[in-house]
């Protein structure tokens, strides 16, 4: 195996890239060098995307929009089962969240009914409640049995979260031995399709995930961690009309 490199901190800034090009060369740079050791600060499981990010001059802070150049950056491995698109509570929000947790949510250890449940239609289990549907441009989930309120997103909202955070999208894939990395494959894809973004979620590709709970025992307020619409990488390729393997 080839000797590691101390990785930099961070590029330069007049290293940067300023245009699509040279966007591209600079992920194709980084998939050729090999293994590097990561600097301090970049621990965790999300250590190696932010310091991508910041190799590439992106900003990891831009939580509603893209990361730099106009192209949202995710990094993942062998190993990683699902990246998160983007987060959009329902178009009914807060009432919604708060009917959700009090008519499905359980005890937690601190005595606070949560809700944390994962819509995935291809699930057999009993412990399934819901199911996505669609009619009349609108994404709702419902209840596999019984009638009630359901979250709901209009195609709008949708394309309104998916457009700014995901017209453009760079998936790197890498690897990582404790605070080793590397970067192996790069993919770029462009032409969002909100048709097939629906499809997938109706098919059970893309799964969504409600993480709520009450503030206090027996409290109208909410703590919502945000509704996440998430996807297997190897499955990204189904929502873009453009894709484009940069290395």
């Amino acid at each position: 195996m080839r000797a590691r490199q101390r990785a930099r901190r961070i590029r330069p800034t007049a290293s940067w890239p300023r245009n699509r090009t040279e966007l591209f060369e600079a992920i194709s740079e980084l998939t050729r060098s090999g293994w590097r050791t990561l600097p301090d600060g970049y621990g965790g499981t999300g250590g190696p995307g932010v310091y991508l990010e910041h190799q590439l001059g992106f900003d990891p802070k831009g939580a509603d929009r893209p990361d730099a150049l106009g192209w949202e950056l995710k990094w993942y491995t062998e190993r990683t089962n699902l990246i998160t698109l983007f987060h959009k509570t329902p178009d009914n929000s807060p009432e919604i969240i708060r009917y959700m947790v009090r008519k499905y949510g359980q005890r937690n250890k601190a005595g606070l009914l949560s809700f944390r449940h994962t819509i995935d239609p291809a699930s057999r289990s009993e412990a399934q409640k819901f199911m996505p549907h669609y009619d009349s441009g609108l994404l709702s989930v419902r209840p596999r049995k019984g009638n009630g309120l359901i979250p709901r997103w209009s195609e709008q909202s949708l394309l309104a979260a998916a457009g700014a955070k995901l017209r453009r999208l760079l998936l790197v894939k890498g690897e990582r031995k404790g605070s080793e990395i590397r970067f192996v494959q790069a993919d770029a894809f462009q032409e969002f399709s909100l048709t097939d973004f629906i499809a997938e979620v109706l098919r059970g590709t893309i799964l969504i995930d409600f993480d709520a709970r009450e503030q206090k025992p027996g409290s109208i307020g909410m703590r919502d961690h945000g509704t996440k619409f998430r996807i297997p990488p190897v499955q990204v390729c189904r929502l873009y009309m453009d894709k484009n393997r940069i290395r």
